[in-house]
């Protein structure tokens, strides 16, 4: 980060407007304009903040650095916490921090270059999750992220969130909560469809169900064949997921070469790719050996039937490939 930002030359502090500074500061320093001011405190926690980050122990010294800037609200310990955030990993965080430092500070102020150029560094790196209510989700559905309310005018829009595993709810009244996690890498892109659970099934009054009546015995062959012919449409179901997800692998392999040398050494978003590739290339394995054992025992199911006076309709089993997957439709 260049020379120690200090607080004692940075003494300066941001009036009361200037505080909340959206995003980044409120959500880092909640009710930092709203606090009784304690300079003494603040400076002390400073400077365990500094001796802390020397160390490297950041998961210590960040803390340390949000209450400084709580206690007594000196620009200075605000830029000490995005550089924390960053080295902790926290990229999104550290981030918005940064860009709302490069904003809000006076034009003569030294450190507003250097709030500008670490922002600008970190741009590419932070991942945006894209979150949108599923087909048929309820207009009501409440939905989270990380425990942060997802508004309306939020769903949709690729927000940036930190490098890890986030975790996304939706409920809606009637409907029991679900939850998502998506694992996001620096600088990837991803968009999740969410939905409550779907609504238990019967109304529960309607007292004990009967038990079926029991049909002729022909039905027996008249089941295995169903069976089979429902065994064979998964089958070709995944063969033709394994066939998109082979294509995205391949896709994958060619979009990483130009980011590699001759001897497979890669940057930073060729590895990416790379490891994209990889997966689809163990999902298109997988499809394809379910989708053939499925195949497999459909077709031991139908020829092993026996014959009846009149065999039900076959179903019919369609794939389609499109860009980064396949849709499957089996109709009986």
């Amino acid at each position: 980060m260049g020379r120690p930002m200090g607080r004692l030359s940075s003494r300066k502090r941001f009036p009361v407007e200037v505080l909340a500074l959206g995003g980044a500061a409120l959500l880092a320093c909640p009710g930092a304009s709203a606090q009784v001011r304690d300079p003494a405190a603040a400076e002390a926690l400073f400077d365990a903040g500094r001796a802390a980050l020397q160390a490297k122990d950041y998961d210590a010294a960040c803390p340390k650095f949000r209450e400084s800037y709580e206690l007594d609200p000196a620009p200075g310990a605000l830029l000490n916490l995005a550089d924390c955030e960053e080295k902790r990993g926290k990229i999104a965080t550290a981030w918005s921090i940064f860009r709302q430092l490069a904003r809000d500070l006076p034009a003569n102020d030294d450190r507003r270059p250097i709030a500008q150029a670490r922002a600008a560094a970190l741009e590419g790196r932070v991942p945006r999750l894209t979150i949108r209510l599923a087909p048929g989700a309820p207009s009501d559905t409440a939905v989270q992220r990380s425990g942060i309310p997802v508004g309306a005018g939020s769903l949709g829009a690729p927000l940036p969130v930190d490098p890890g595993e986030v975790q996304v709810t939706a409920a809606a009244p009637g409907r029991k909560q679900k939850t998502f996690t998506v694992q996001l890498a620096e600088g990837a892109q991803a968009e999740l469809l969410v939905a409550p659970e779907e609504p238990a099934a019967g109304g529960g009054s309607a007292g004990p169900a009967l038990p079926p009546k029991e049909g002729p015995r022909a039905g027996g062959s008249s089941m295995q064949r169903t069976a089979g012919w429902i065994s064979a449409g998964a089958g070709v179901v995944g063969l033709g997921v394994g066939a998109a997800f082979g294509l995205r692998a391949l896709g994958k392999k060619g979009d990483a070469e130009p980011y590699c040398d001759e001897a497979n050494v890669c940057a930073e978003r060729g590895i990416q790719l790379q490891r994209q590739g990889a997966t689809a290339g163990t999902i298109s394995t997988v499809a394809f050996l379910v989708g053939a054992a499925a195949l497999g025992a459909g077709a031991v199911l139908i020829f092993t039937a026996p014959s009846s006076a009149q065999a039900p309709a076959a179903p019919r089993a369609t794939v389609g490939v499109v860009p980064g997957g396949a849709v499957a439709k089996v109709i009986f």
